[in-house]
């Protein structure tokens, strides 16, 4: 019953825009814990699974850009998010990937 319940919250949310507008000036941090924390979990390894994993992600910055601001297959679009506050949005997410060692 619980995975039936989390299965239709997360497909309500497929092709549905937030409306979360980040404060002017916010930080990466900040909008993240505002608007993905509750997916993405605390650290970005995921509440609900891989999918949410955003420590693993390969997505270039471009890409997580269109993700975040058009939506994807399971996340709601941010058109809100733009300008500074999304660059700072975007350059928080990359921090959060683990530094690869250098190969040898």
């Amino acid at each position: 019953m619980k995975t039936l319940l989390l299965s239709l919250t997360l497909l309500s949310t497929i092709c549905i825009g937030s409306d979360y507008e980040p404060p002017v000036g916010a930080s990466g941090a900040q909008i993240f814990n505002d608007a993905c924390m509750a997916c993405h979990g605390d650290n970005g390894t995921g509440k609900f699974g891989l999918f949410f994993d955003l420590t693993s992600s390969t997505l270039q910055v471009e890409e997580a850009k269109v993700i975040i601001q058009q939506g994807g297959l399971m996340m709601p679009a941010f058109p809100n998010i733009n300008g500074k506050e999304l660059d700072a949005l975007l350059t928080y997410l990359v921090s959060l990937r683990p530094v690869l060692a250098a190969k040898e």
